[in-house]
């Protein structure tokens, strides 16, 4: 097994989940936030032992962080070290993964919610799963219908991706109320797709209209920080985003941003696989507004 250099710090992103952890896998992606280092030397036993768990649970652990095995772990784990040792970002990154304290002045708030903010785009993009990405946009580049969904903070990354779908020339559809979905979804069938945004995975309105339309054979999606969420679960595919909320910040920007990425990843997935057309599209939509933008060259 080969090194993967270009993948997410795998200590960062593990910092990143770190709230949506059960208790035991908690427990070891805190002994290895403490060392990273010597966690990679760590036999899986060893590893158990130290973080009071069993081999199962450290290998159940390895799944949840997207990880091929044991082995995989400490592999990513010593290039996180290595990136430790050889340059101080890193380590100042997990310096401002924490939350904010009483005693931050100003100027640390906004460089904490700044690091937030950004690392939750890049990170999130950088550990997105291409076969799932790849078979999602196949799915909704061939769907007859799409009803995007999502509550609260979510709901902006929904009424996003319904647009982004539109432009796309796919027949999508946001619904903002879980009576609408439902009723939506009552009439879906195997031609169609939910696409569902829940940072958490756990907003019971989401999980529900993930069940309806499972029920009716339509493909469901779900795009959310936690693999293990009840949200997951119930989705025939999984966009997992990366992004911690600060204290103060439930539903914070930070959230949303790593779901504002992912539709665009799937936006601009979508125009690939028609460029030319995709180009003339564009095009055609941008003459339709021009009147509408003082200043535009090609205001008629």
């Amino acid at each position: 097994m080969t090194i993967d250099t270009a993948a997410p710090d795998l200590v960062e992103l593990i910092a990143v989940r770190l709230d949506s952890l059960s208790a035991a896998e908690r427990a070891i992606a805190e002994t290895i936030l403490q060392d990273p280092a010597a966690a990679s030397e760590k036999s899986i036993g060893q590893l158990a032992i130290a973080s009071g768990s069993s081999e199962a649970t450290v290998t159940r652990f390895c799944r949840t962080m997207g990880l091929r095995g044991y082995s995989h772990l400490r592999l990513r784990l010593a290039v996180s070290a290595e990136r430790r040792r050889g340059d101080e970002e890193p380590e100042a990154g997990m310096a401002m993964l924490g939350d904010i304290d009483p005693g931050d002045p100003v100027t640390e708030i906004i460089r904490k919610i700044s690091y937030a903010d950004t690392r939750a785009v890049e990170l999130t993009l950088a550990q997105l799963d291409i076969e799932v990405l790849t078979a999602v946009v196949q799915k909704l580049a061939g769907a007859r219908r799409i009803l995007t969904f999502g509550v609260a903070a979510s709901a902006t990354a929904a009424i996003d991706a319904a647009a982004k779908l539109t432009l796309s020339d796919c027949a999508a559809t946001v619904v903002h109320d879980i009576h609408g979905a439902l009723m939506t979804t009552s009439l879906f069938g195997d031609q169609d797709v939910v696409l569902v945004f829940s940072h958490s995975g756990r907003a019971k309105e989401v999980v529900d209209v993930l069940t309806a339309a499972r029920l009716r054979g339509a493909y469901t999606v779900a795009v959310t920080s936690d693999p293990g969420s009840p949200a997951a679960r119930n989705a025939d595919a999984v966009l997992l985003t990366a992004a911690r909320e600060l204290r103060f910040r439930s539903g914070g920007v930070a959230s949303r941003m790593a779901q504002l990425a992912v539709v665009d990843a799937f936006f601009v997935l979508l125009a690939h696989r028609r460029f030319d057309a995709a180009v003339e599209a564009a095009d055609k939509m941008h003459d339709a507004v021009s009147g509408h933008v003082i200043g535009s060259e090609r205001t008629k």
